[in-house]
């Protein structure tokens, strides 16, 4: 009966003791082949929701909505003192309401690849240093006021 129970507890020291073996080989091998890529380290933080009034002809033509996400390096922005967002609502606010030429008729041809480029740029050069590697749009909608009733969009 001994000799049974310790045969028993030998073949499972052996089988757990090559199973970690196997594991931990498994795990090197992993991770010895793989570089790190332009994400690693990245966090996507996502900015507040931002109205914009667009005016023409001395009033208020409509809304543009807009929500954004940016990449910022984790380890740079657990140290920063002010984060980037009131920054990147700032500058979106700036250059979408001094825009001129803005087609009302037709919203969905505005520059969107211009717009984030130039307000990631200007907010890396307000810190003085590359913070927001990445700025996409998560919304950008235009709410004509003729479409506005009581303070709420009209259901079509």
């Amino acid at each position: 009966m001994i000799k049974l129970v310790a045969v028993g507890l030998w073949v499972c020291v052996v089988a757990l003791g090559s199973s970690y073996v196997m594991a931990s080989m498994n795990a090197d091998a992993a991770t010895e082949g793989t570089d790190s890529t332009y994400f690693e380290g990245l966090d996507y933080r996502r900015t507040g929701n931002i109205t914009i009034p667009m005016i023409a002809d001395k009033a208020i033509q409509g809304y543009i909505l807009a929500q954004f996400v940016f990449t910022i390096d984790g380890k740079v922005a657990q140290k920063l003192q002010v984060p980037p967002d009131p920054f990147i609502l700032d500058e979106a606010f700036r250059r979408l309401y001094s825009t001129d030429g803005f087609n009302f008729d037709e919203p969905q041809r505005f520059d969107l690849s211009a717009l984030t480029s130039s307000i990631r740029d200007a907010v890396n050069a307000r810190y003085g240093q590359e913070l927001v590697h990445e700025l996409l749009v998560e919304q950008f909608d235009y709410i004509a006021k003729k479409d506005i009733r009581n303070g709420r969009p009209e259901s079509q």
